[in-house]
């Protein structure tokens, strides 16, 4: 026991001692201290009984050394716990800076250079062919193409961009051809501007004082006085013997076990109840701040639909002509072609003289016949007679002039969605749709999904400046969504809920992640939040009243009266006894109800 507890005291509890030393010098009584003291008592005097036993009288010789050997070890769980998501700010920077282009092909005199993005400068013309990502920000002066910038909007279809159109660096250029004229370089692109908005929101981000914190800085000093009080009383009545065992008996019980592990264990609890609902509690902070939330913010695609296109309706006219449209389907990986394919029957293999018009679509010769795939612009404009409803996202395939079939899509709302808004609505939580798709698709989602509010056509920093204002207004708030595009608003939020889909980057900035397809675990995250503050609260009191109580008991306080007198042995007991309490208490929270 000697040996092993001596390992634990001095190896893994050193940041203990170097910690309780520094705070001495800059005159902070914290929680390092009290462990320090504690487990000092109990180690220390069972080193004395174990080598000097004679100068104990018989019924002092008992040993502590498992008990300062379990504070540290509790209390370091907790630790570990706590710090495990302090570095995620460099992470998830880092994989946002990763989305710019190494390199950049520039126009020099007519002819193309490729040169380090890093050596663009404001001005030059970058060319960039399709399925290449844009380099830098700036203007198209020539060409046109279909971008991806689902990373800045998160909406699923690319758009149509052309002569004299913005484009961000980063964003990728599915069809088409551009000449892009540079206008932001380094530190100015939207990028670099995203990674400072991220640091900025991290910054901002006040650590959650813990209520054990608070205590113990008041705690702490006492216990000392008390400690020395005591000695000094029975010395000075002519009892040494009692001095010393009740300074020690005090120290013993007022070892932070219980107040140490009171938080860790119910973090620990509700980390593992947390896993088996489908929700991975990457900040233990975040279960303190989202009880209060009174502001829901909600990204549209992914998070609160599908985050993919799907086909509504479809209406084959010719299936044998429709297997023509085959090798066109499959030589595209636009998502809407993407989406259709599984619904075209395999046929050819081969077409000739492919074209893809950004934005319109893709038209081919397969087997000596035409092959026309796009949207109701694209076929007319190619001659093509349609009798055809109007629909949401519309793919028409034609052959030889002919209308072979025709299909519709949209992505879909989640079906949870809307119980969700509501529930949360009956929690007295304002509930607010932030996106960057079109005023009519995000409008016409808020009012199918009962949504308090809604604010569309977003970019990244319209989201961050939308929540920072809520907060001006002292809201709390939690942001729950998909993309790289939600992650400076995620951070910036009192708490960041990342779905499943999430990209990488959205995972890191969130302090939850939802680990299943299910928006209903929103609720449950929530009810486990309060559930596990009021938890720690719980066991902060117990361990608060077996000090309460059992300080005063060690310090003699019943001597005089009924001549008990509580020796080290039994203020360790009731030391552990209040750490099985706290324990159970928390314990019970893998098997409570927690609802939704």
């Amino acid at each position: 026991m000697f040996l092993l507890s001596s390992f634990v005291q001095f190896y893994c509890g050193w940041d203990f001692y170097s910690s309780a030393l520094g705070g001495i010098k800059n005159r902070i009584a914290d929680m390092n201290l009290l462990v320090v003291l504690g487990t000092s008592a109990a180690y220390f005097y069972s080193v004395f009984v174990m080598i000097l036993p004679d100068i104990f009288p018989e019924q002092m010789r008992h040993l502590y050394f498992e008990g300062a050997a379990s504070i540290i070890t509790f209390v370091l769980l907790g630790r570990y716990l706590e710090t495990k998501s302090r570095n995620k700010a460099t992470d998830f920077m880092k994989k946002l800076l990763n989305l710019q282009s190494k390199e950049a092909v520039i126009l020099v005199d007519g002819k193309e250079l490729k040169i380090p993005v890093e050596n663009v400068v404001v001005g030059d013309k970058v060319i960039v062919r399709a399925g290449e990502k844009i380099p830098v920000d700036g203007a198209i002066v020539e060409g046109s193409g279909a971008i991806d910038q689902s990373f800045v909007t998160g909406e699923s279809v690319p758009v149509l961009k052309k002569e004299g159109d913005y484009v961000i660096g980063g964003t990728i250029n599915r069809d088409g051809f551009i000449i892009v004229k540079a206008t932001k370089t380094g530190k100015d692109t939207f990028l670099s501007q995203m990674v400072k908005l991220l640091s900025e929101a991290q910054d901002k981000k006040p650590p959650v004082g813990k209520l054990a914190d608070r205590i113990v800085s008041i705690f702490v000093p006492a216990i000392m006085i008390i400690s020395v009080i005591v000695f000094d009383i029975w010395y000075f009545l002519d009892r040494p013997d009692i001095a010393f065992l009740a300074s020690v008996s005090v120290l013993i019980i007022a070892c932070p076990c219980a107040l140490g592990i009171a938080t860790p264990i119910a973090v620990v609890s509700a980390v593992g109840r947390g896993a088996k609902e489908g929700i991975l509690i990457k900040n233990p902070d975040s279960l303190e701040k989202i009880r209060s939330i009174d502001t829901a913010f909600f990204d549209k695609t992914g998070t609160v639909t599908e985050g993919k296109l799907s086909i509504t309706e479809k209406v084959i006219k010719d299936n044998e002509l429709l297997k023509y449209a085959y090798p066109l389907v499959i030589s595209s990986k636009h998502p809407v072609l993407e989406a259709i394919k599984w619904s075209v029957p395999e046929g050819e293999k081969k077409a000739n003289n492919i074209k893809t018009v950004a934005g319109k679509g893709i038209k081919g010769d397969v087997n000596g016949k035409e092959v026309i795939i796009g949207n109701r612009e694209f076929l007319m404009e190619n001659g093509i007679n349609l009798d055809i409803p109007e629909g949401k996202t519309e793919v028409i395939i034609s052959v030889d002039k002919k209308i072979v079939a025709y299909f519709f899509l949209e992505d879909r709302v989640k079906d949870e969605a809307k119980y969700v808004i509501q529930k949360l609505k009956s929690r007295g939580i304002e509930t607010v749709l932030l996106t960057g798709d079109r005023k009519t698709v995000g409008e016409k989602i808020c009012q199918e999904i009962g949504f308090d509010k809604c604010f569309t056509q977003l970019l990244p920093e319209d989201k961050y400046r939308i929540v920072t204002e809520y907060q001006k207004k002292g809201r709390k708030t939690v942001f729950i969504g998909d993309g790289i595009n939600d992650a400076p608003a995620m951070a910036v939020s009192d708490t960041g809920i990342a779905v499943m889909k999430a990209t990488d980057l959205a995972k890191e900035a969130g302090d939850l992640i939802i680990l299943k397809d299910d928006l209903r675990l929103v609720l449950k995250a929530l009810s486990l939040s309060k559930e596990t503050v009021k938890t720690i609260k719980q066991n902060l009191f117990w361990a608060y009243a077996y000090n309460t109580v059992g300080i005063p008991v060690a310090a003699g306080i019943l001597f005089p009266f009924f001549g008990i007198l509580l020796k080290p042995i039994f203020a360790g007991i009731a030391m552990s006894f209040s750490s099985v309490t706290v324990v159970l208490n928390a314990l019970r929270l893998q098997f409570k109800d927690i609802g939704d």
